[in-house]
């Protein structure tokens, strides 16, 4: 059976999907390079759609994890999210009647002059089944803090 590596999220005419595609070194003896994954994002959102491709750190993807886990647990406040090469950056906050706003940027890299800019509204369900499926990414691809040569 396929592992299914994608976090959605997804609210009111937007959507964006984080697929994990593996470690981009799986052999690599140095913790550091060890722990960069290589990461499909995607992002729907009104008429705009975009996919490409972004290196991910694990712990880039634990942060979003704790993060989103955090908020969603309490239903209000607000979490700023970046990654380690700025292709995604988000923040998400909760109003005082409990939805909440996900407002971000996707980038390819920093040398392309183009983003995508984007806000759409998200119940609490929506976000706590996107915790709930990032929660099974960082079990799938933790941060490895010891490589071993072979």
């Amino acid at each position: 059976m396929k592992m299914n590596n994608i976090a959605s999220i997804a609210g009111q005419d937007g959507k964006l999907i984080v697929e994990v595609l593996g470690y981009e070194n799986p052999q690599a003896s140095n913790v550091d390079d060890a722990n960069w994954l290589a990461v499909l994002l995607s992002a729907v959102v009104g008429p705009f759609a975009g996919k490409f491709r972004v290196a991910f750190t694990a712990y880039d993807l634990l942060a979003l994890y704790e993060k989103l886990k955090t908020v969603t647990m309490a239903f209000s406040g607000s979490v700023f999210f970046q990654s380690t090469e700025g292709n995604l950056s988000l923040e998400v906050k909760f109003a005082s009647n409990g939805t909440a706003t996900l407002e971000g940027v996707i980038q390819p890299s920093a040398s392309y002059k183009a983003s995508l800019h984007f806000r759409f509204e998200i119940d609490a369900g929506a976000l706590a089944a996107a915790v709930k499926e990032l929660s099974t990414l960082v079990e799938h691809f933790p941060a490895r803090l010891e490589t071993s040569v072979n």
